[in-house]
């Protein structure tokens, strides 16, 4: 019985020995590459990719539309074009003796000879939006009332003019007008047509400033009298504080 045991036992191992030889011999048969094949005339070698001729031109980079000879493209053109004439320029320093803290002496006349009502005031002007335009609020009284106004004045380098705007507490609407300076600088002449509540249309104005000097300016209003012609109605003297 123990002989038997013993045969048994070693069959067992020689048949595990033979087995797990034959696996690992079909494992090392599965990584090899498989061999090639020899063409045959139902299956003919695959083509190879024509090579490219050694002498081929590179692609060439089309250039974005707009481009111009010499450099600079038209958008950057467009851009370098809106910076110079957003840019403040002389016409705006040209208004640089508005600019600061003033009393103000009115006189203010009704019609055509009629005796100026006279009152003073104050002014307070600065520069806004990197010096292209000119704010100011006037303080003062006007008729026996408090009086208040706020306005707005610069250059339009794109129109070539001086514009204007003003408000008040004398009423609702806006005023605008539009004017050039003399040679010199010192005389500045507006004009528009607004709504005048006095007659409830609307009328042709006209306004100076001259510059007396860094420190005095006077500015003078003009409208159309009773009879249609036309007449100093506000001077406004301001000296600086």
């Amino acid at each position: 019985m123990r002989v038997r045991h013993l045969w048994v036992g070693a069959a067992f191992c020689a048949a595990t020995v033979l087995w797990n030889s034959a696996v690992y011999s079909q494992t090392k048969d599965e990584k090899k590459p498989e061999a090639a094949k020899p063409a045959t005339a139902a299956q003919p070698p695959a083509a190879k990719p024509a090579d490219k001729p050694a002498t081929a031109t590179p692609p060439t980079v089309a250039k974005p539309v707009g481009d111009k000879a010499g450099g600079g493209s038209e958008a950057e053109s467009m851009m370098k074009m809106m910076q110079e004439m957003s840019a403040p320029a002389k016409e705006h320093e040209a208004l640089k003796p508005l600019v600061g803290t003033f009393t103000c002496a009115n006189k203010f006349m009704m019609a055509p000879g009629a005796p100026p009502m006279e009152s003073t005031g104050s002014v307070e002007r600065k520069w806004m939006l990197g010096n292209r335009y000119i704010q100011e609020e006037v303080k003062g009284n006007m008729m026996g009332m408090p009086f208040e106004g706020f306005g707005i004045t610069g250059y339009d380098k794109l129109q070539k003019m001086y514009h204007g705007f003003w408000i008040d507490n004398m009423g609702t609407g806006t005023w605008t007008m539009t004017g050039t300076a003399d040679a010199a600088g010192k005389v500045f002449t507006f004009t528009g047509e607004n709504f005048d509540p006095m007659v409830g249309k609307k009328t042709k104005g006209r306004s100076t400033m001259e510059f007396i000097d860094n420190n005095k300016h006077v500015m003078k209003m003009y409208g159309p009298g009773p009879d249609g012609k036309e007449f100093m109605n506000l001077e406004m003297t301001s000296t600086r504080k």
